[in-house]
């Protein structure tokens, strides 16, 4: 016997309406998972995905969020009080204090959430994994009767939450943005049935290498035309590999003495707060390097940043995706990592780039040696990068992969 929910869909997909999606965000920091759905959001044709934004307006740039998603046209966008942030809450009972508070503004959502469900006719919630956004989509989910996507941009690990693992299992569906991290979840005991793998995306026309020739970023910083420069895009932290990269250029500098390193990003304090990035700054200085080294700190205009370097270097140990890396590509730089994570996925040794042993410097900084002696290969290597995000990694692709998720799972 057919439902009625069940005849309903059946009709709207014969008629070929659009999905009606719902995007769930309770922080509206701009960090990967953010700019994904961003992505998303803007790169859906209006004939496969209608489109909803709900954002927490309580974040501190939340009218960045909302600005960007309005200027797509095609976005519905309600900002809603869900949460605040707890950056400045360090001691452990004012954290405590600060989720359980989160938590009690979560729930008294609910009620709202359901009703513009409701009224919407929304079809599926897709949320990112972040816990409160995981947490909220899955309560959302069940007590509406829709069903929702978790996306999922890290390696499931033991220590990812009691809420977040919660909420993955219980998920109608989880979106692994790699292998990598596809084979995590299901480690990690999400049943393998309803994980499907979503590549991230790069717009090609946003990285074009004939609009940006890197002149910018190089004068910004002082840095001569002709020094071969190296950069990393990256929050300081342990596993991103600053410290295995730093002392790396201290061996490439013994072939090319003038290297420059510009290091983009900023301290994690979450993670990280053991001063990680004063340890990384204190080993350069111990290797005599520190003049080759400039600190960014964090840079918005991305493709500037890219189209200044000779080589993106990406020594992470576990890199679930790596967006800078697809815009390295797409902007036509080599990029030069470890062989882990999801890297050897995107990234053909010898073809996009070189890709050495984790954790080991030596080969590390013979790979850089060795494509700061070659502009011919870096180029040929830049043109099969751009070629590889045009065909494999660009917004096109990822949201026709995700339109034909969202209508497998209002078919079930």
């Amino acid at each position: 016997m057919v439902s009625k929910v069940q005849r309903g869909r059946q009709r709207r997909q014969s008629a070929e309406e659009p999905i009606r999606v719902l995007f769930l965000n309770t922080r509206s920091a701009l960090g990967a998972d953010v700019a994904v759905h961003l992505t998303l959001a803007k790169n859906y044709p209006i004939e496969e995905c209608n489109t909803t934004f709900i954002t927490n307006c309580r974040a501190p740039d939340a009218a960045i969020t909302i600005e960007k998603l309005q200027s797509f046209g095609k976005v519905n966008v309600i900002p809603m009080r869900l949460g605040y942030e707890l950056v400045n809450r360090r001691d452990r009972a004012s954290r405590a204090a600060g989720v359980i508070g989160n938590l009690f503004e979560l729930v008294k959502a609910l009620p709202e959430l359901r009703r513009r469900i409701k009224r919407d006719r929304i079809e599926i919630i897709h949320s990112t994994d972040r816990p409160r956004d995981a947490l909220l989509s899955t309560l959302l989910a069940k007590s509406s009767g829709r069903p929702n996507l978790i996306h999922v941009h890290i390696k499931w690990y033991p220590e990812i939450g009691r809420l977040t693992d919660w909420a993955l299992q219980k998920a109608t569906g989880v979106i692994a943005i790699s292998d990598f991290v596809r084979d995590s979840l299901i480690e990690g005991g999400i049943s393998a049935s309803k994980i499907y793998r979503v590549y991230n995306a790069t717009d090609p026309e946003e990285y074009d290498p004939v609009r940006f020739q890197g002149c910018h970023i190089r004068r910004r910083f002082g840095i001569d035309e002709s020094a071969p420069l190296i950069g990393i895009v990256a929050r300081i932290m342990v596993w991103k590999g600053h410290r295995e990269l730093i002392e790396a250029l201290a061996l490439v500098r013994n072939e090319h003495p003038n290297v420059k390193l510009l290091v983009v990003g900023l301290p994690d304090t979450v993670t990280s707060p053991d001063s990680y990035d004063q340890q990384v700054k204190a080993r350069a200085k111990e290797l005599g390097i520190e003049q080759s080294i400039i600190w960014a700190g964090w840079i918005n205009e991305m493709p500037e940043v890219m189209a200044g370097l000779d080589i993106l270097a990406v020594p992470s140990w576990e890199e679930p995706f790596g967006l800078v890396v697809t815009e390295a590509m797409a902007i036509q730089k080599p990029v030069v990592g470890f062989r882990s994570g999801a890297l050897p996925e995107i990234i053909e040794d010898g073809k996009e780039g070189l890709l050495v042993e984790p954790k080991n410097v030596e080969q590390l900084s013979r790979g850089l040696r060795e494509l700061l002696g070659d502009s011919d290969r870096r180029r040929e290597m830049g043109r099969l990068g751009r070629e590889k995000v045009i065909n494999h990694f660009s917004p096109r692709h990822q949201a026709a992969a995700m339109a034909t998720i969202y209508r497998r799972i209002c078919r079930q």
